[in-house]
């Protein structure tokens, strides 16, 4: 490994320990400075951040992300350079800037407010990349300018309600709620309702007022917002369950979705998050339920089919797949394609059709065996099913199988 790579490897050594504080002493910094050849003496930090990164690599190999974070680093470091400044990648979409802000005719957060537009421009106009720029306070003792990272970091999470491409002091901020009012337990319980009925508008129209109604002028902290959304999931995937959803398919969806909210970027980032959550858990409710009922009426089926030559009625079979007899009248019907009669009605006459051409059972005995006790209401049942009464349709039936028999 040549000098040149170590002296760099050194130089971002230096540079994150003394954003992350990590060097106690003004005479230890100054020594580094020295053997590292660094004469600016950086007294405010600025952030550049990625807009939306996490859904612009979502489908982005790592040589791809790669690619992208080193074209905004290049374009960083060329505007820095012009500015006597020193950059250094902090995380995959995080970048600092280290500054030396002098005292001029116009004041320091305005300096720096117009830096940070020359920054952004500046990547944006050369990549085409949105980015947004988070401005520390000014701070003359070098040991304290961790402090004006944590100031630039605090400020550019405030894009999360302003939006992607902004550039943001500090000193313009106001410092965000702790509040969770808009996130109460009732809230919850009304959007738990909403999907347990899969309600997709109603829950969406919930939704929106929940983060809609969040005033920019006292915003919700995002990390106490994100994890607040995350036990809504939580409590959403149970209902889910409960209703009869695939417990593997809501897990699967629970957690790329709670990793979805988490790297949100801004408010109408997790908005559209959320409404994919809602949508995934209404969804899976819908097809468990779905699923649930082609049980229940499969085994309604069965129960018919076992029972056609009882006097059974539909209030019968209701009860023992323990659902009301109007709700099984609606859903038997979409399931087979016929009521609760026709169906039996079909089931015994199929029976009855195959009793009249195996067996030398009379007419009564026959209809009796599937169902019917009156012999004269099963002829007019049978005849009105196949065109003709029970006598002539086992005989007719009879002739044409022997018919075919002789001729083959």
């Amino acid at each position: 490994m040549n000098s040149d790579i170590l002296e760099e490897y050194a130089h971002r050594g230096f540079l994150r320990d003394i954003l992350n504080n990590n060097i106690k002493s003004v005479r230890d910094i100054w020594d580094l400075q020295r053997q590292l050849k660094i004469d600016t003496q950086p007294n405010t930090v600025m952030t550049v951040t990625i807009d939306n990164y996490h859904s612009r690599t979502r489908n982005k190999s790592e040589m791809q992300k790669q690619d992208l974070r080193l074209k905004i680093l290049k374009c960083i470091e060329e505007i820095a350079t012009k500015l006597s400044a020193m950059v250094i990648n902090m995380d995959e979409d995080l970048y600092a800037v280290l500054l030396c802000l002098k005292s001029t005719e116009i004041s320091l957060v305005e300096k720096a407010m117009e830096l940070g537009e020359i920054v952004r421009n500046y990547i944006e106009e050369k990549t085409k990349v949105s980015v947004s720029v988070g401005i520390g306070n000014r701070y003359k003792n070098i040991l304290d300018i961790h402090l004006s990272y944590k100031e630039a970091l605090l400020a550019s999470h405030h894009k999360f309600f302003l939006g992607k491409s902004q550039v943001i002091h500090i000193e313009n901020i106001v410092p965000f709620s702790e509040g969770l009012e808009l996130f109460s337990i009732e809230v919850e319980t009304q959007l738990s309702v909403k999907v347990l009925s899969c309600d997709k508008k109603e829950a969406f129209k919930i939704l929106d007022e929940l983060l809609g109604g969040i005033p920019v002028g006292n915003p919700i902290n995002p990390i106490i917002m994100k994890t607040r959304l995350i036990e809504i999931i939580t409590t959403l995937v149970k209902v889910g369950l409960e209703a009869g959803a695939e417990q593997e398919k809501l897990a699967a969806l629970s957690g790329y979705f709670v990793q979805e909210v988490l790297k949100s970027d801004t408010i109408s980032d997790l908005r559209s998050q959320m409404r994919q959550v809602i949508s995934g858990v209404i969804g899976e409710v819908y097809q468990g339920r779905k699923q649930m009922n082609l049980q229940i009426f499969e085994k309604a089926a069965e129960f018919i089919n076992a029972n056609f030559s009882k006097d059974i009625t539909l209030e019968d079979v209701s009860n023992h797949i323990y659902i009301s007899p109007y709700y099984f009248s609606r859903g038997f019907k979409k399931f087979t394609g016929m009521n609760f009669i026709e169906y039996l009605t079909n089931v015994r006459l199929r029976e009855a059709k195959k009793l009249l051409l195996t067996t030398d059972l009379s007419i009564g005995q026959v209809g009796k065996s599937v169902g019917y006790n009156d012999p004269n209401y099963f002829g007019r049942v049978f005849k009105k099913a196949e065109g003709l009464p029970p006598s002539k349709f086992r005989i007719s039936k009879k002739v044409h199988i022997e018919r075919r028999f002789s001729e083959g």
